[in-house]
């Protein structure tokens, strides 16, 4: 879990969802490079693509 911008942020591997980059506003933060590699993995074992 992270703090960005004084709110609790959380990626959830279990929930993968797509949206159009037109609905983002504004960047919420940046991640560490560990962080991401973190995610891709997670990412990757969810879609059974490992």
């Amino acid at each position: 879990m992270k703090q960005v911008h004084s709110h609790k942020i959380t990626a959830m591997a279990g929930q993968l969802a797509t949206i159009s980059k037109l609905r983002l506003f504004q960047r919420a933060g940046i991640l560490a490079r560990d962080d991401l590699s973190k995610i891709e993995e997670a990412i990757k074992v969810q879609l059974n693509i490992c």
